[in-house]
């Protein structure tokens, strides 16, 4: 096994000295490594691990900005109303298929920023393809089963990417005696750099971290391949199926192709079964999603030799005008300069979700990321009353860290005065003189960050059940205008509905 610890210093070969020096001091790849094994953990086992994926999308724009236009292309757009929140996204598209999506996005744009990706489009494109195929080919097998072998598929081409993108000129050299000793890729990168592209995609993965099911479906298959004797197997067969192929169609045309593919059909007979016909389905899906993937990072998808072998299909769809997008614009405080739009687009999200008869959690986070997203708050949760214990806790919440409460449902404080009188509380500065007197003393240990906030009771039946709560890192002077609030009002009410039709 490759050393993982190994860096500059220890590496076999001066070619890959400018990639393992760009793992331990390119700003972005550490990040990339900590977001990529934070997704690949997460299981859909209850609510908050959709919370937890929607947070870790939240918390960067672009990305954000991505799955939006992702979710309302096709053939992802589930009806014809536009997708507007990262939280409806999630609920039409499907947890694993979001993550899946997500690591994709954040994987391709992390190696391949600053420029990279338009000089790289050909290993941009193979890489998103091996994905979008290992998906189709276990489509009927489960969800959770297709959207790893997806991301597996992508995780692939780590150790190519890194030296396509930071030792261009070793990998331009691997490309060559490929072509000139008719070698296959591991052989002739391991010749050139010391080490295979698999070697250094083990030792990226072991330093990022990355799940040991993710990990194991990335390793080499055999040289003699078998039936899968279980979802581990089935996965990782489908990944290096997808990647296989993918480096196929970017190594081949014309007459050459169709006996290339019939190779990799003939090697893969025994673990992935399909004809040379249903490949061409698969295909065809494929690149339809490999195509809108390039489309939500910006990129227009055209002129890769993958798409080139296989006819390009038209162009790809594009965000439908009518939704809104979280803007990159924002104040001092960090509301967006779209603020209005936004708040007006989660409002109809959640009328529609209810109408849809949407579970009442959907509907709450629906509310509380139109809330976090449309104002610009650092952080917001939606606090209930457990009448058993006698106490406030957090139900759900957006941002980070998680804004989590428990305090008793009954006290003097600022809170508490809120809540028996049913009224809204803007606090612009929790240090004013007025204001720090008035805050229980668990406020200001637990919530020590926090310089200005928003409460806002839910009654129902006339008595208040908990709370929305939002707040900011910085002193808030501007505070709401009518309009805002209003607006938070009526996201408020969407919750009160749901609650009371269950």
């Amino acid at each position: 096994m490759p050393d993982t610890n190994a860096g500059p210093a220890a590496s076999p070969a001066a070619p890959l000295d400018p990639v393992f020096e760009a793992l331990r001091e390119h700003g972005a790849l550490p990040s990339v490594g900590q977001m990529l094994a934070r997704l690949t953990r997460m299981l859909e086992s209850d609510t908050e691990a959709v919370q937890e994926l929607a947070n870790v999308i939240l918390a960067d724009v672009t990305l954000t900005q991505r799955l939006l236009r992702l979710a309302n292309t096709l053939p992802y757009r589930a009806g014809s109303v536009p997708v507007t929140t990262v939280t409806r996204a999630i609920m039409l598209l499907g947890f694993n298929q979001v993550r899946a999506a997500v690591a994709s996005l954040v994987l391709l744009d992390g190696l391949l920023g600053g420029g990279s990706a338009e000089r790289l489009r050909g290993e941009f494109h193979r890489a998103l393809l091996a994905g979008c195929l290992a998906r189709e080919v276990l489509a009927g097998a489960g969800n959770e089963e297709a959207e790893e072998a997806a991301i597996a598929a992508m995780f692939r081409s780590v150790g190519r990417l890194l030296v396509a993108v930071y030792a261009p000129a070793a990998f331009d050299t691997v490309r060559a005696t490929i072509k000139a000793e008719a070698l296959g890729e591991n052989a002739a990168s391991r010749r050139v750099l010391g080490r295979s592209f698999d070697e250094l995609t083990e030792i990226v993965l072991g330093r990022w971290a990355v799940p040991d099911r993710i990990a194991a479906a990335v390793q080499p298959l055999p040289p003699r391949l078998e039936a899968p004797r279980g979802a581990t197997e089935r996965v990782r067969a489908a990944a290096h199926f997808g990647d296989e192929i993918a480096c196929t169609l970017a190594a081949n045309g014309g007459a050459g192709l169709e006996k290339a593919l019939g190779g990799v059909l003939a090697r893969f007979a025994p673990a992935v079964a399909i004809e040379r016909e249903r490949l061409t389905e698969l295909l065809d899906a494929a690149a339809t999603r490999a195509r809108d993937m390039e489309v939500a990072c910006g990129l227009s998808p055209m002129e890769s030799p993958a798409r080139r072998a296989l006819d390009a299909l038209p162009g790809g769809s594009q965000l439908g005008a009518d939704a809104v997008q979280p803007s990159a614009d924002r104040d001092a405080t960090g509301r967006p300069t779209n603020a209005r739009q936004m708040l007006l687009a989660g409002l109809a999200d959640a009328t529609e979700s209810l109408a849809r008869g949407a579970e009442l959690g959907a509907v709450i986070r629906i509310v509380l990321e139109a809330m976090y997203s449309g104002l610009g708050f650092a952080r917001t949760a939606l606090v209930v009353r457990d009448p058993a214990a006698g106490v406030f806790r957090t139900r759900a919440a957006f941002g980070e860290p998680r804004a989590n409460f428990s305090f008793p449902a009954r006290g003097t404080d600022l809170f508490h005065a809120a809540l028996a009188h049913a009224s809204d509380v803007l606090i612009a500065d929790v240090d004013a003189e007025k204001v720090r007197p008035n805050l229980p003393e668990w406020f200001a240990r637990d919530f020590a960050a926090t310089r200005s906030f928003v409460l806002m009771p839910l009654v129902i039946n006339g008595k208040a059940i908990g709370f929305f709560y939002a707040d900011r890192t910085v002193v808030d002077d501007r505070g709401l205008e009518p309009e805002e609030l209003n607006l938070l009002r009526a996201l408020r009410n969407q919750v009160v509905l749901a609650m009371r039709v269950r």
